[in-house]
């Protein structure tokens, strides 16, 4: 629970609002899941359970699953809608169950056998023209992980402060499996998916797409000056976009067999 309290992403935000005010990969997942009344959906690693929270306030009919004791306890008092302890790769619902699966932040967890697995099984519980919602928590080809070691090397020739590791300890023993859009891509049409993968920016430049004003005073996310926001529009824009991106995010749907 202290994991999950603390430490796991997005945990600022749950500290000050709860389920109120969600991180930004999960505004991002509400606005592309194309939402109404009466949709149902599934949370595949559904954590502290705050899009289940912002999944049942749109009238969506929702259930979580996680494998973590821990998570299931967090989600329950968070969104008060249904959750059970399993295991996205053999999940006990009907087939065609599902509009909408969730499988926010789980991919860098899992080996690429595994998420084989819960691909085939999300591709049965899914409905006719539903579609699955992922993102990677991060983008192997983001330039502080090409970069690192150039850096570090700049950084002792003009004698400035070493740059931070690109990741932590937990990091390295959390994050088995982070993907690059080449990786994500090659592991979603192999298992027979069509995906619309995004290249994300930093999401201190695009508060203004995720998030409605007015937002509060303590807001964890602070709007860059008005010329690294020109600078950066203008990088993200060219062909560098790809080692400039620091996630990934996906929508994909089974493709007919």
């Amino acid at each position: 629970e202290t994991y999950y309290g603390e430490r796991c992403g997005g945990a600022e935000f749950f500290a000050l609002y709860g389920a109120d005010i969600v991180k930004p990969v999960l505004a991002l997942a509400l606005k592309r899941a194309q939402l109404s009344p009466g949709l149902v959906a599934l949370d595949a690693g559904c954590g502290r359970g705050e899009l289940l929270y912002q999944l049942r306030q749109r009238g969506v009919d929702t259930v979580g699953a996680d494998f973590a004791p821990a998570a299931l306890h967090l989600a329950a008092k968070t969104s008060k809608v249904p959750v059970l302890r399993a295991d996205a790769r053999s999940l006990p619902f009907r087939a065609a169950s599902f509009d909408r699966i969730f499988f926010m932040g789980v991919v860098d967890h899992l080996a690429d056998g595994d998420l084989e697995q819960c691909f085939a099984e999300f591709r049965r519980l899914l409905k006719p023209n539903g579609f699955m919602l992922l993102n990677t928590c991060v983008n192997t080809d983001y330039y502080k992980r090409r970069t690192y070691a150039l850096r570090c090397r700049l950084a002792r020739a003009l004698r400035l402060r070493r740059p931070s590791a690109p990741r932590s300890t937990e990091d390295e023993a959390l994050h088995i499996n982070e993907h690059n859009e080449g990786d994500l891509r090659r592991l979603l049409t192999d298992q027979g998916w069509s995906a619309d993968i995004e290249l994300r920016p930093n999401d201190k430049y695009v508060i203004d797409e995720l998030y409605e004003p007015p937002l509060p005073a303590d807001f964890p996310l602070k709007r860059p000056p008005a010329w690294k926001r020109a600078w950066h529009a203008a990088a993200f824009g060219g062909p560098w976009k790809k080692y400039l991106a620091r996630e990934l995010f996906c929508r994909a749907w089974p493709q007919k067999r």
